[in-house]
C-alpha cells in the first residue's frame, strides 16, 4: 500500500510537472497545548528550508515544544525536534533531538543510511530493510496521500531507537473550530493491533483539515493520566 502512494505521487508530480505537496518551505503552525483542559504550552511544526545534503535536496522540519506560564514555573518544558526528509519521497534521513524537561536532559543524533541499510543514533547502528518514518515526518507524509474514511495504511516508524509497524486509519469527517479559523477535517487514527501505539498505555488522533492544505488541525494524545490537546492557533503559509 504504501509503495502505491509513492508510485501515485511521482506520477502525479511527473503529469502535472509542479510539486505534489500541499506545503511549502516556511510554512509555520503554532498550536496551543492544553493537558486535561488546563492551558500547559504552545508548540509550533515548521518546514525550515530544502537543503542540499549528500547530493541529496532535504526538506527540513523543525518541531518546537514549550510551557508557558504558571505551569513553566513548576515544571519547565523546552524541546527541538529537528528532522530531514527526501524531498521526493519524505521518508527521514536526520534526525535530531534536544530535550529539555524539568530536571531531565536528553540530546541525541540519528543518520539514517539507506544505502548501506543502517541507522546510527548517537554511535549505536541497527540494521534497516526498508524507508523509515519518524513521528514528525509522518505528519507531512500524511498530507500527501489520499485519506478515505474506511480505509488502513500500513507505515513504520522509527524513533532513533527502534522500528515500529502501526497502521493509521481514516475514521470519519468533524468540524473542528479554531482560532485560526473552523476546518472540516478528516479524523486520523493511528494504532497496533493488540497493544497502545504510545509509551504510558498512549493512544492518538489526527484532525487533517478536508482541503488542499491538508492541515494538521489538530492532535489529542490520550495518557493513563489525562489527555493532551494540541489545537491550531496560527498559520503562516
Amino acid at each position: 500500500m504504501k509503495i502505491f502512494y509513492t508510485i501515485f505521487l511521482l506520477i502525479f508530480t511527473i503529469l502535472t510537472g509542479q510539486s505534489a505537496w500541499p506545503f511549502q518551505i516556511g510554512e509555520k503552525l503554532t498550536y496551543n497545548v492544553s493537558f486535561t483542559g488546563i492551558t500547559a504550552g504552545q508548540a509550533s511544526l515548521e518546514i525550515v528550508n530544502d537543503a542540499e545534503m549528500n547530493n541529496n535536496h532535504q526538506l527540513h522540519i523543525r518541531y518546537i515544544a514549550k510551557t508557558t506560564f504558571p505551569l513553566r514555573a513548576v515544571y519547565a518544558i523546552n524541546d527541538q525536534i529537528d528532522t530531514w526528509l527526501d524531498s521526493k519521497y519524505l521518508y527521514t534521513k536526520k534526525l535530531t533531538k534536544k530535550i529539555r524537561q524539568g530536571n531531565y536532559k536528553k540530546d541525541s543524533h540519528t543518520i539514517i543510511d539507506y544505502d548501506q541499510s543502517i541507522a546510527i543514533t548517537n554511535g549505536d547502528t541497527i540494521i534497516i530493510d526498508q524507508f523509515l518514518h519518524d513521528s514528525y515526518s509522518l505528519f507531512y507524509y500524511l498530507r500527501t496521500i489520499p485519506l478515505i474514511i474506511g480505509e488502513t495504511i500500513d507505515f513504520t516508524a522509527f524513533d532513533g531507537k527502534k522500528i515500529t509497524s502501526f497502521q493509521v486509519i481514516t475514521k470519519t469527517k468533524e468540524t473542528i473550530n479554531t482560532m485560526a479559523r473552523t476546518f472540516p477535517c478528516l479524523v486520523v487514527k493511528p494504532f497496533r493491533e493488540g497493544t497502545t501505539l504510545l509509551k504510558n498505555k498512549g493512544d492518538m488522533t489526527i484532525w487533517f483539515s478536508d482541503d488542499k492544505n491538508r492541515l494538521p488541525v489538530q492532535i489529542r494524545i490520550k495518557l493513563t493520566y489525562g489527555s493532551m490537546l494540541l489545537k491550531l492557533k496560527d498559520i503562516n503559509l
